[in-house]
């Protein structure tokens, strides 16, 4: 599957819910730079990064109306991907002006809106320029998050491009950490790695902690320290890695029990996930294994990934937590990271290490390739 057909499939679910629940159109935004609302990334794909005051009208139909700033909407016509596009100033009046336009032929009773996509004032100034109510009912954005949490193969494939991009950046990182080295040096070092091998941007801040002894802010690297990542990107489709690694700077005897254990309890825990199982079922195990290994028990130990990199579909979809909505069948298609956290207490050691799992009615497929064990 390419862009172009993961893009037709996204549109026609979403607009055969549109009907089904009695509606003729569909209204998705994106306010302010920075905000990029993902279920508006998912509906107008990767020109929806990096775009401000901008609307997406869908008619059942098949019509379509885009509304952004004038300065892109000669581009925006010239690529055909639209049937009208209305251009606006920089300025949310405007804005809800060309939103207002973009209505102007519809039935206003037919029309729901993706309120995920919208701040709470904006919402509310929209309704009263068109004389109507964003209540509930109006809201689609349900669906737009259940859908997201199943990815084809195109959204799995990007997935994997972010993952290869931020794994390329580790491993650099793991062969440059060297003792006497700051952290900080290390982490500008990683980010600035990544956007050199293609990413959009980094998915969130980038941390390398210590792993050994009493927990430290960051400093510089000793000779026995053992180093913590916790580092993702986005690439120009929005779509996010989230990844995890610990290594040593010297391996002996405590260190490699230590790794050792970690590594065989996270083999065992990650065998769990499978559809049909509840995300509190894969916590529930993982911290069982935990014990096993002499581990403290578990919190969590993972999340939903996608758009974002703490995939807002977790109300309708399940993660590794201890909550109610976490107590929901995982279903094939579905993309987690799992990062049970291997905290021995005894040895004041702990680790990091983390991957994007692709749930399946069999064995979890693992999306990550770096190994567990670097440099032991």
């Amino acid at each position: 599957m390419n862009y172009e057909e993961s893009m037709k499939r996204r549109t026609e679910a979403i607009l055969a819910e549109v009907e089904r629940r009695g509606f003729d159109t569909v209204v998705f935004v994106n306010e302010v730079i920075g905000q990029n609302p993902s279920n508006f990334v998912y509906v107008a794909g990767r020109w929806g990064l990096g775009e401000e005051h901008c609307a997406l009208v869908l008619n059942v139909d098949g019509g379509s109306t885009v509304v952004m700033p004038h300065w892109g909407a000669a581009r925006m016509r010239e690529s055909g991907l639209y049937d009208e596009v209305i251009a606006v100033r920089q300025e949310k009046g405007h804005h809800i002006r060309g939103v207002r336009e973009a209505l102007a032929a519809s039935d206003l009773d037919k029309v729901c809106f993706d309120l995920s996509t919208m701040s709470a004032q904006f919402a509310l100034q929209l309704g009263r320029a068109m004389g109507i109510c964003l209540t509930p009912d109006r809201d689609i954005s349900d669906h737009v998050f259940k859908l997201r949490s199943i990815k084809d193969e195109f959204e799995i494939a990007e997935m994997r491009r972010a993952i290869y991009i931020t794994e390329e950046a580790v491993m650099e990182l793991v062969q440059a950490a060297r003792p006497g080295m700051h952290t900080w040096t290390l982490k500008k070092r990683l980010d600035a790695a990544m956007i050199e091998k293609g990413a959009y941007e980094s998915s969130f801040d980038s941390t390398i902690r210590f792993g050994r002894g009493p927990p430290r802010p960051p400093g510089l690297v000793k000779h026995d320290d053992m180093l913590l990542v916790d580092v993702g990107c986005r690439v120009e489709t929005g779509y996010c890695s989230d990844m995890g690694r610990t290594w040593p700077m010297t391996l002996d005897a405590d260190v490699r029990d230590y790794l050792e254990r970690a590594v065989a309890a996270h083999t065992e825990s990650i065998k769990a996930i499978r559809s049909g199982i509840t995300g509190n079922e894969v916590l529930e195990r993982a911290s069982e294994v935990n014990r096993e290994y002499g581990f403290e028990p578990l919190v969590r130990c993972g999340h939903q990934i996608g758009l974002d990199v703490h995939d807002y579909t977790m109300p309708y979809a399940p993660s590794f937590g201890p909550i109610e909505t976490d107590n929901q069948p995982l279903e094939a298609g579905m993309t987690l990271t799992f990062e049970p956290q291997h905290v021995d207490p005894k040895m004041n050691m702990r680790s990091h290490i983390e991957d994007i799992v692709l749930v399946t009615d069999g064995d979890p497929i693992l999306l990550n390739e770096l190994p567990w064990k670097l440099l032991w």
